[in-house]
Order: C-alpha cells, then sequence, then structure tokens
C-alpha cells in the first residue's frame, strides 16, 4: 500500500477518533474505508459530493411514492429511494406453512426489495435485514442467500448489509423484514417516462408458493439481472416489478400515472389477476418498434399486455 498524508480540521480528528475508539479500529483504517465508499459513491452517481450538499432542511425534500417504494428528491438535484419487502410462513422452522431453506428465503426477500429499487434507476447502497429468527442457524442462512443477490449488483455484502436477529425468545416460524436504500441523480429516475402508444410487456410468468422454485430453475420468472439489464437500455421507459397486486393493477397504474388509459391485448395467454410472488414478474413500457430487440438480451418468456392509449 502506498502512504498519503492528509490534513483535517480539529474537529474531524475528534470525530475520527472517536469512530475508531467505537469500533477498535486505528485511524487510518477509517479514512481508508471512508474513502472507499465515497469513492464507491462517486463512481455510480456520477458527480462529487461535497460536505455543503448536505446542507438541506426537511420542508426542502419533497416524497414521491410507487408501489412499495418511496422516493425522497433532495434539491441538490440527488433523489433517495427506499424499497422494503418482508416474508413470514415461509422457511425452514416448525410451524412454517411453506417449508424451504433460509437461504431461499432470503434470495428472494433481498431479490424484491433490490429489484423494487433498481427499478427506479437508483443504486443500492445500503441494506437493513431485520429476522424474527435466532442467528445460528436459522438468521445466517436468511443472510447468505441476502448476500447472494447482492453480488448480482457488484455490492460487497460486509459493506452494505446490516442485521438483527431475535436472541431472547425461541421462534417456531420464520418471519424476516429488508429494507433497501438507494442513491440516483433526480434525473436520471424512471419514473413517469411511459409514453403514449406505448405497449405494456411483461417479463416472466407470475408464480407464487411453491411454484416459485422449479419455474426458476426453467428460467420462467424475472430477476434482477433482468431488471438490471432493462435499465442499462435507453428505448425502455418505465421498469415495474410486479408482487401480488398482479400484472394488471400494475399495467393500469403504469397508464393512469401519465393521466392515459390501458388497452389490455386480446391475445396475451397471462393469468393478469394472479399474485406474482417474489416479484416473478417484471412490466416494462417501450416503443412497438423495439419490442423484438428485448429478446436479444431478455432469455425470460416476454408477452404484450396492452397498450398505453
Amino acid at each position: 500500500m502506498n502512504v498519503v498524508n492528509v490534513r483535517l480540521p480539529n474537529k474531524v480528528v475528534k470525530d475520527l477518533e472517536k469512530l475508531a475508539k467505537r469500533h477498535d479500529l486505528s485511524r487510518s483504517e477509517v479514512i481508508r474505508q471512508a474513502l472507499i465508499v465515497y469513492i464507491h459513491f462517486v463512481e455510480n452517481v456520477g458527480t462529487l459530493l461535497r460536505p455543503t450538499t448536505f446542507r438541506v432542511k426537511p420542508s426542502q425534500i419533497s416524497y414521491v411514492t410507487r408501489g412499495d417504494v418511496s422516493i425522497m428528491k433532495m434539491p441538490t438535484g440527488h433523489a433517495i429511494v427506499v424499497g422494503s419487502s418482508s416474508s413470514g410462513g415461509v422457511g425452514p422452522k416448525p410451524m412454517d406453512n411453506i417449508k424451504t431453506s433460509g437461504k431461499i428465503v432470503g434470495k428472494f426477500l433481498a431479490r424484491v426489495a433490490l429489484m423494487d429499487v433498481a427499478a427506479t434507476g437508483a443504486f443500492p447502497i445500503s441494506v437493513s435485514v431485520t429476522l424474527g429468527t435466532e442467528k445460528e442457524p436459522t438468521g445466517n442462512e436468511i443472510i447468505e442467500g441476502i448476500r447472494k443477490e447482492v453480488r448480482e449488483l457488484g455490492l460487497e455484502p460486509n459493506q452494505v448489509i446490516k442485521e438483527n436477529t431475535e436472541e431472547n425468545f425461541e421462534t417456531t416460524q420464520t418471519g424476516a423484514g429488508i429494507t433497501v436504500v438507494g442513491l440516483a441523480n433526480e434525473d436520471e429516475l424512471r419514473l413517469g417516462k411511459t409514453r403514449p402508444n406505448d405497449l405494456v410487456v411483461a417479463i416472466g410468468t407470475a408464480k407464487v408458493g411453491d411454484a416459485v422454485i422449479p419455474a426458476e430453475a426453467r428460467g420462467e420468472i424475472a430477476n434482477l439481472r433482468d431488471v438490471t439489464a432493462l435499465a442499462r437500455k435507453s428505448f425502455i421507459h418505465d421498469i415495474v416489478p410486479v408482487g401480488s397486486f398482479g400484472i394488471i393493477r400494475e399495467a393500469q397504474m403504469l397508464a393512469y400515472s401519465i393521466g392515459r388509459q390501458l388497452k389490455m391485448s386480446e391475445n396475451t395467454e397471462l393469468d393478469i389477476n394472479k399474485s406474482a410472488g417474489p416479484a416473478t414478474v417484471v412490466l416494462t413500457t417501450m416503443s412497438k418498434e423495439k419490442l423484438d430487440e428485448l429478446s436479444f438480451f431478455i432469455r425470460k418468456p416476454i408477452n404484450v399486455v396492452g397498450e398505453i392509449l
């Protein structure tokens, strides 16, 4: 490693010493980790973050919601995006309704919240996990599943995941919650980008409960990788993961969000009212001329749901 000298104000030095002492780290290690996080922010946000940037009053923040996602728009031109999900009665415990491993619970729990945040155009920077189970063994298994999904975005799980488990009481049923925080430039958010005459296209097939795992093995459901692939394409307008409300509700909301109506496709074989469980379907809006390009990079079932009038 190279040695770098920096000059810091006395107050910053005192705060640095307190932080180092609290976490039993050297001052150099605290500075090193802080710089790594800062550089990571800058690379993904695309602009330097200045200290004066965050002198923001609560009254200056505007709030927008889309489904389970909250978007806080800052006067600085940045946006904080918060998504959450929960799971209950699914896991390896005696009273669980659906029996599966903790890793599977963690994977789909994280996938839903990460997809919700990434679909807005934000980049996830923090994952908070609250588990109604003991840490060992169930909690650790769930966390391992979450870590796998976090790595799909190129994030280091040890840096972004914070967890809390139930150590006071023995539990007989699995319960878990997750909150994901993302950061974006406001002008890069994918909100209300749908246009008149756009097609509403479904990627994946609606699955819930015991049907999810076999469908994933057959390549029938959407995942986090599909969302990030869509987000990289300029011809994709809005991206919306579908959950328990089903395809029809989310498709209508896409139309209503720009003051338009939805004309349903007469040829679709999809069950548009069925719950899509842990975001097994993703809706996107796009022009008709670009429909064929989807199959070049999406290897999942693709169906036209309708058209924005």
